[in-house]
């Protein structure tokens, strides 16, 4: 398939629009609770009471000092015969009932290819893989990698995602204890950001080849959503530009907990919909931070904010997804609310798009930083470790109840007997062309098993490279 650079629809789309940010994560609107709208302010809520840590022991350790895929696993052809959902997996109903039959022409017209396999002692890790096959050939053109290598005097996993289309992840082969602790430690990270003060570097826009164009096609954001036409007939070309533009940004997953077992690369809507907590990279293009603050970071040393726009770019944030927006309008997407934990707001979780801290890619690989998620009885611990810009050496740590006042973390119960069903409810889409619902969507009686992911999980936006090393799962000490 030849991939030809926009022309008008550019200089379109850069005039129909300029909008507000700070209510946008990863290309999804976050959705009001009871609230209302986002907040600017700290909710009046305290922040969650910080329980003792459990006593951890060692699992499961993975350096990567032995052969990666040392039996070669082929990559093979996904038929989507057991997808995730019917909702926003990449066959979901939720695009065909918005875009129409010329979705199904955009969805069939290139092949998607995984590749899996096991890693470390009794294969607990499990490396998954995701790649398009451009013009159906039965050949990829630019397959992702998950590969042994060498890292500021460390064995380490690369993985590299040479084209947006592709993902790579590691995630856990079983479903994780009722209370664990997973930790790792980030080697070097090459997905978006500035690299001494540009975003242009490396014969790269933020992170992105600048071959071609780069779109969300064919899992565009809803079809009333700004910054496209929301025509499923347009050529590649003419969807959301990923790369730059209104719609630009790079990201990166450190380390997420999601709902299901066994997850693999997917599109970005479906992950908007199946997270539970996560911490994250969400690196702007300063064409989608436009006029405005683009969000805003906090300064660990001084608990002072300061505007997304005049960082790096290379942020994490620390969040929760908790209720979802259960009848979005025609051409929206499902899509969870997002709340945001840093220092500056003492840890209480906010809907305001936040970062607790940014990373420093140049120290690296000499400097790294540790990112762990535990789950204890009462709620999820997000955790940070590393020299973060303005701030030095820090340890960041955010503790957030399963559910504080009527607000809850998404499907936190991995047993029925955690959850009562009070957040139980219909997803409803009416849509341009067709309606669904989907009910039931979390119920008394149900369970929804923890894994985590670290990587490049969207098989439509990111692009670039990482390495890693020492990922560990503790359980509790008897």
């Amino acid at each position: 398939m030849t991939r030809t650079p926009m022309s008008r629809t550019r200089a379109r789309l850069r005039r129909k629009h300029h909008y507000a940010l700070a209510a946008l994560v990863c290309g999804a609107l976050v959705a009001p609770l009871s609230l209302g709208t986002a907040s600017a302010a700290p909710d009046d809520r305290p922040a969650a009471k910080k329980p003792k840590a459990p006593a951890w022991r060692l699992l499961h350790s993975e350096n990567f000092a032995k052969p990666l895929d040392p039996g070669r696993t082929p990559w093979t052809r996904e038929t989507y015969s057991r997808p995730f959902d019917t909702i926003m997996d990449d066959n979901g109903a939720w695009y065909r009932n918005d875009y129409g039959p010329a979705w199904d022409t955009a969805f069939n017209s290139f092949a998607t290819y995984r590749k899996e396999f096991k890693v470390g002692d009794g294969g607990w890790l499990t490396a998954s893989l995701s790649a398009r096959d451009w013009n159906k050939d039965g050949r990829i053109e630019k397959a992702p990698s998950i590969t042994n290598g060498k890292a500021g005097g460390k064995t380490v996993a690369e993985l590299k995602v040479p084209d947006h289309t592709g993902g790579a992840i590691f995630r856990p082969t079983r479903q994780l204890p009722d209370q664990y602790r997973v930790e790792y430690r980030l080697k070097t990270l090459d997905f978006g950001g500035k690299r001494n003060g540009t975003i242009d570097y490396d014969n790269r826009i933020n992170g992105y080849s600048k071959d071609g164009c780069k779109t969300q096609h064919p899992w565009g954001e809803g079809s009333n959503s700004p910054g496209w036409e929301g025509d499923a007939s347009a050529p590649y070309c003419e969807w959301q530009d990923v790369r730059e533009g209104d719609y630009g940004y790079n990201g990166f997953h450190y380390l997420s907990i999601v709902d299901f077992a066994n997850p693999a690369p997917r599109n970005n809507h479906f992950w908007h919909y199946r997270r539970k907590v996560l911490m994250d990279s969400f690196a702007q293009h300063p064409d989608r931070v436009g006029t405005g603050t683009g969000g805003r970071v906090c300064d660990s040393g001084t608990n002072t904010y300061y505007n997304y726009r005049d960082s790096s770019f290379n942020t994490v944030n620390m969040w929760i997804s908790g209720l979802p927006n259960w009848t979005p309008g025609k051409g929206g997407l499902a899509g969870n609310s997002q709340w945001f934990m840093t220092s500056c707001s003492g840890g209480v979780a906010e809907q305001q798009l936040s970062s607790a801290a940014e990373l420093q890619p140049e120290l690296m690989p000499g400097q790294d930083y540790v990112f762990a998620i535990e789950r204890d009885a009462t709620g999820y611990t997000l955790e940070a470790s590393g020299n973060f810009a303005r701030a030095g050496q820090k340890t960041l740590r955010f503790h957030r109840n399963f559910v504080v006042g009527n607000d809850p973390i998404w499907h936190y119960n991995v047993k029925p007997g955690e959850y009562d069903g009070r957040f139980n409810n219909t997803l409803v889409q009416n849509d341009n062309n067709g309606s669904a619902q989907w009910p039931d969507q979390w119920p008394a009686g149900s369970a929804y098993p923890d894994s985590f992911v670290i990587g490049d999980l969207y098989t439509n936006v990111y692009e670039g490279s990482a390495s890693l090393t020492d990922i560990k799962l503790y359980v509790p000490k008897k």
